[in-house]
């Protein structure tokens, strides 16, 4: 969206949302309380630029989101999820729209976010852990991204809810691979662009990179180019090299390959340029970059270089989509209703919680009001009246507790939930 333009409101989920989240004109408030709900930010190439990817990077460092985290009450859990093209977080909190204040105030710079809530959010995560809102749809390598994520969970919730979201959609996205066609990577994105513009048959290919995407460009194009890997640390694998009839030099050698490559493609995790005016402003003949790198690995500027293409990850993903995977959406969208069940219940378990909070609170009143007339007891029967006190309370409050945790998630189920909310705080006891 450029600055000119007024920021768009849409419906998400339940509520109408603005920029960041914030109701918009004319939304009705919530009329259930406040209970934990999944939320899910998102700036990704289908929301904002790169520019405005890049400078959450920073913004996004461990220290600062921890920081974060420990600073706002409302966030039970939270993590971070980054890709090659987006930010996201996922966060469980018992006050989605203090929440989304907060965050607005705290990590917007500028860029644009799409927010989701309950069903929708477990939805999305779920698309982008199949690589359905990839730029090469249905990509494999997003499935290590969110599985990482999962690890760096911060919570302060008793019982964890987004780690077993997360490792759920990776292994929804497994279940589903065999479904997704075997080029559907953004290294195969990349290697096809090279082809399309690259000025002559067979040419010199200068992968920068090792790592997965690195070798997949390299394996993608070994058939149509001869292949040179820079690594940094150590030089992959002697039986890939092989297979792929592939040269790895190491990083010290970039200088000297540079100038003999017709094609450059970068897939460096890196802060900073690689690459720039001074590397390859002098160019005389023509010059394909793919730069696959966020933050970028080429500087933007050599885009008006004449002898040189550039094209990044914006440039990859204006191209036409290929064509969809309907089987694994399909496949995908159900065992995401699935997970959103489970996510459903234990939103809604704080309220049991606090339902059977206050029943034993008025439990341990009861018996200390009657104390006058316990006090004869021995010890031993005193220990068997608390016994039987709370047995009584645990056998009544089963039915209700297992009632409202089967209440299905969805329009029905709310409304459901809300009546059962007004029936709970009818009859539990006031302390």
């Amino acid at each position: 969206m450029s600055s000119g333009e007024a920021p768009k409101t849409r419906t998400i989920g339940v509520e109408t949302v603005g920029r960041f989240g914030r109701p918009a004109a004319g939304a009705k408030a919530r009329a259930t309380p406040d209970r934990p709900e999944l939320m899910a930010f998102e700036c990704s190439l289908a929301t904002a630029s790169l520019d405005a990817l890049e400078s959450l990077d920073t913004r996004f460092a461990p220290e600062r989101v921890s920081g974060f985290f420990e600073g706002t009450a409302e966030i039970g859990e939270l993590v971070v999820l980054r890709t090659c093209h987006r930010f996201e977080l996922y966060c469980w909190s018992s006050a989605p729209e203090r929440l989304s204040e907060r965050l607005g105030a705290e990590l917007d710079p500028g860029a644009e976010w799409r927010v989701r809530r309950a069903e929708d959010a477990v939805r999305h995560l779920f698309r982008v852990a199949a690589g359905l809102e990839s730029t090469a749809l249905g990509e494999r390598e997003v499935r290590d991204q969110v599985r990482a994520a999962a690890a760096h969970v911060y919570s302060r919730h008793p019982r964890p809810v987004l780690r077993p979201l997360l490792l759920g959609a990776v292994a929804a996205a497994e279940a589903s691979a065999p479904r997704v066609p075997k080029n559907r990577s953004i290294a195969a994105l990349a290697a096809a662009r090279v082809l399309e513009e690259a000025a002559q048959p067979f040419p010199r290919v200068l992968v920068v990179g090792s790592g997965i995407v690195g070798r997949g460009v390299a394996e993608q194009l070994a058939p149509y180019g001869r292949v040179t890997l820079v690594y940094r640390t150590r030089p992959p694998d002697a039986g890939f090299l092989r297979a792929t009839d592939a040269r790895a030099v190491p990083w010290a050698s970039l200088p000297e390959e540079l100038p003999l490559a017709d094609v450059v493609v970068t897939a460096v995790k890196t802060a900073g340029r690689i690459l720039g005016p001074a590397e390859l402003g002098s160019r005389r003949r023509p010059l394909v970059v793919i730069d696959l790198g966020l933050p970028r690995n080429v500087d933007p500027a050599l885009r008006n270089e004449g002898a040189l293409r550039l094209v990044d990850l914006e440039g990859l993903r204006a191209r036409s989509p290929p064509a969809p995977l309907t089987e694994v959406e399909e496949r995908v969208a159900s065992e995401a209703a699935l997970a959103y069940r489970e996510v459903a219940a234990a939103s809604f378990e704080a309220w049991v919680d606090e339902f059977r909070r206050g029943s034993e609170r008025t439990r341990r009143e009861l018996l200390a009001e009657s104390e006058r007339s316990l006090a004869e007891l021995t010890p031993s029967q005193r220990e068997a009246v608390e016994r039987l006190t709370r047995r009584l309370a645990a056998r009544l409050l089963a039915g209700p507790t297992e009632g409202l945790r089967a209440i299905p998630p969805g329009a029905e189920g709310d409304e459901r939930r809300r009546w059962a909310w007004e029936l709970l705080r009818a009859c539990a006891p006031r302390s």
